[in-house]
């Protein structure tokens, strides 16, 4: 009896969504050392969207993430992004003036709310292709799925050699 191979598919663009979002956290994470930006906290790390995730303009741009801890984040009634947006606006202008500065930019420009096409299986794997770079590796294939990042790898190699 022959033995079924099992043909690589894409994974479905809900799935592919997730593996960017986490792939972006954690680069973000890294890009701030894995400390809170805010009080240098080291555990309950989150990436928070300067410019609300629903912008896919700016939802994979690491510029658009900051480093907090859950109190931070969340919690603090003084710094916490969502319960108190404009003292996080005021201490971000103060600590971080050319993150802050890039925000406001974005926003006054509207570039936030510019099209970024179709959000296919194929834009996905491009988000995540182009986040690789910033994660380790065992991170990346613990992310995607160690098939799906052979099979990222086999894709690549294919359009650079062909």
């Amino acid at each position: 009896m022959r033995k079924k191979t099992r043909k690589q598919t894409i994974p479905k663009k809900k799935s592919l969504r997730v593996m960017a979002d986490r792939l972006w956290s954690k680069a973000v994470k890294g890009d701030w050392c894995d400390r809170c930006a805010v009080c240098g906290n080291t555990v309950y790390l989150n990436s928070h969207h300067l410019i609300p995730r629903k912008s896919e303009a700016t939802r994979y741009e690491l510029r658009n993430g900051v480093c907090l801890c859950s109190h931070c984040h969340v919690f603090s009634n003084d710094i916490s992004p969502h319960l108190n947006a404009p003292g996080w606006m005021v201490w971000l202008s103060g600590h971080w003036p050319r993150l802050h500065d890039w925000c406001i930019e974005i926003v006054t420009s509207g570039y936030h709310r510019r099209s970024v096409g179709t959000t296919n299986a194929a834009y996905f794997c491009d988000v995540i292709r182009g986040l690789r770079e910033y994660v380790e590796e065992d991170d990346f294939d613990r992310i995607v799925g160690i098939r799906f990042s052979a099979w990222l790898l086999a894709e690549e190699k294919e359009s650079t050699d062909g």
